[in-house]
């Protein structure tokens, strides 16, 4: 590093310079006062965090009635709902199922009444 032979105001600064002192971290210079925010808080009030503010609102597919009418349920009355739902739900699939295995019974029974009387002639050659 190249020291400059510039007169930079006083001896105590140009004797920190030729001894190769990293201003930032002579406690007296204004570069420590600046790194360490030193005799900044009569100039500069902190800065205010803002605060969020709990807001309520509705969601598609449901007001905001509808929410707080739900939310303030008795929870008997919610699990009864639940288990009517769920109930609702099982009785729809044991019906899909059924009508399903109905219709896999008669494409067997349709399989089994039409055979193939054709047999596949056998191949001419060896392995391909």
């Amino acid at each position: 590093a190249v020291v400059s032979t510039q007169s930079t105001g006083n001896k105590r600064c140009e004797r920190a310079l030729l001894m190769r002192r990293n201003p930032r971290e002579v406690t007296w210079t204004v570069l420590y006062r600046r790194k360490y925010k030193k005799g900044t808080q009569e100039e500069i009030s902190k800065k205010r965090t803002r605060r969020n503010i709990k807001f309520q609102r509705s969601v598609q597919g449901a007001s905001l009635d509808n929410i707080l009418a739900k939310r303030n349920q008795k929870p008997e009355v919610r699990k009864a709902q639940r288990e009517q739902a769920i109930r609702a739900a099982k009785e729809k699939q044991r019906a899909k199922k059924s009508t399903t295995t109905q219709q896999q019974v008669l494409r067997q029974k349709q399989q089994k009444s039409v055979k193939q009387v054709q047999s596949k002639q056998p191949r001419v050659g060896g392995k391909r």
